[in-house]
């Protein structure tokens, strides 16, 4: 059983539009400015009638019964337009906070006109300040809550080892988010020696893709399943410019650390510090196998650890990465303006919970989602298989955004069309293995 209810947001702590607020409310006072002319009317017709005894009732009560509804109506438009405007101030107070925190450590100019533009709101609305306040400071202990709940759930049988069980999730996601795990950093990839990884191409022949994807859910059914762990798409323009598409697996051995398998929790650990990997150096060196040279335009797909290393990927790698699609990633990027990204996860998946609830302020350039739902909601035992972390679960999801009609999904399938065009790709599968 699946929750089909898809949230698909711009990303960040929030997902308002303030502006939209604020156009309601604008509504809503020009709704209540015509009630009162309205009202107006009806009281000086109300008048009127009852100066004459064959007016004076019943008409000039409904006349006036109709002005004092109006009366209340006025009063609640112009009442629900000044809470959307404290909402948005709200709101605002909040985004400009995620983005100042963002953005610790950048230019110096930068976060001056943050720390301006926040005590400007901050000042305007005292009130929308204070409960700006308690959103932010809540929202590192409720972004979990219905991991938190399925975990109590399945707990339930195990009485207060159960309920220990549940604290202990809560209070490591909490400091995993306070000491800024699960968001990659840049620059740390090249800090340790390269690893050593043996890439070989596919025995099988190189074959014509049917056609380039076009879904998000063409994208999730192209990542390796089994035995090759990455999928190189080469396509070439009509003008004789390549481009190409790299899918990559998840990890491969869940209790390795440095043997043969280099998609092993090894690499999961550095990869989630903000490190590269042998897995990561695979990637690389099978684009490279592929015919990608340094500065070449990539589209990175990626999931589970797979999604860490294409995160890494478009901060640190060789490659020019205009869109990372990642499905149930423990990590997420920040790549800038100039990368399209795309965040597909479960709430009640631990693996992206590990992400702390991915960056405070939106990440990827304009037209960058998330798209979050409940893949399995009722709570049991079975839960630790993970079933909601599956490949296939995720499949389902990208199927339900791409029929959701969202005009940020309809545009990432533009997208699509137009970096990958209308040719057939080369295909190449690689299997990467440390030396022995």
């Amino acid at each position: 059983m699946s929750d089909d209810s898809l949230d698909i947001r711009d990303g960040g702590v929030i997902a308002v539009d303030t502006e939209q607020l604020r156009g309601a409310a604008s509504a809503l006072v020009g709704l209540s400015a015509d009630c009162e002319a309205l009202r107006s009317s009806f009281e000086t017709a109300a008048r009127e009638l009852a100066a004459h005894d064959a007016t004076a009732w019943p008409a000039a009560a409904y006349a006036a019964d109709l002005a004092r509804l109006l009366e209340d109506l006025a009063a609640d438009a112009s009442a629900i337009a000044g809470r959307l405007r404290h909402v948005a101030d709200v709101y605002d107070i909040v985004e400009l906070e995620a983005e100042r925190r963002s953005a610790a450590g950048a230019d110096r100019r930068v976060t001056a006109l943050l720390d301006r533009r926040i005590a400007a709101a901050r000042e305007r609305s005292p009130a929308a300040a204070g409960r700006a306040d308690l959103l932010l400071t809540t929202w590192p202990l409720l972004r979990h809550g219905e991991l938190q709940r399925q975990i109590g759930g399945a707990a339930v049988p195990l009485g207060l080892l159960g309920g220990a069980a549940v604290a202990a999730s809560g209070v490591a996601l909490t400091a995993l988010g306070a000491l800024g795990l699960g968001r990659t950093p840049t620059g740390r990839g090249g800090a340790a020696p390269v690893p050593v990884v043996e890439v070989t191409r596919s025995a099988t022949p190189v074959i014509a893709a049917s056609e380039p994807p076009r879904t998000l859910a063409a994208l999730a059914e192209r990542i390796p399943r089994e035995g090759d762990q990455v999928r190189v798409e080469r396509y070439t323009l009509a003008g004789g410019e390549r481009r190409f598409a790299v899918y990559v697996a998840g990890t491969r051995s869940p209790l390795g650390f440095g043997g043969r398998e280099p998609f092993d929790m090894s690499s999961n650990v550095q990869l989630y510090a903000g490190r590269g990997s042998a897995s990561y150096e695979s990637v690389v060196k099978a684009l490279s196998a592929a015919g990608a040279r340094p500065g070449d335009a990539v589209l990175a797909v990626g999931y589970s650890q797979g999604g860490a290393i294409t995160s890494r990927l478009t901060l640190d790698g060789p490659f020019r990465v205009v869109g990372n699609v990642t499905f149930g990633s423990p990590a997420q990027a920040d790549p800038g303006d100039a990368t399209l990204q795309v965040s597909v996860r479960h709430t009640d998946d631990l693996v992206p919970a590990l992400q702390s609830g991915g960056h405070p302020d939106r990440a990827g350039a304009t037209g960058s989602v998330v798209v979050e739902r409940i893949a399995d909601p009722p709570p049991s035992m079975t839960d630790v298989a993970l079933g909601a972390h599956a490949m296939e679960a995720y499949r389902d999801t990208a199927e339900l955004a791409d029929a959701s009609g969202d005009p940020r999904v309809d545009g990432i399938h533009e997208r699509l069309v137009t970096f990958l065009g209308e040719r057939p790709a080369e295909v190449e599968t690689y299997r990467v293995e440390r030396p022995r």
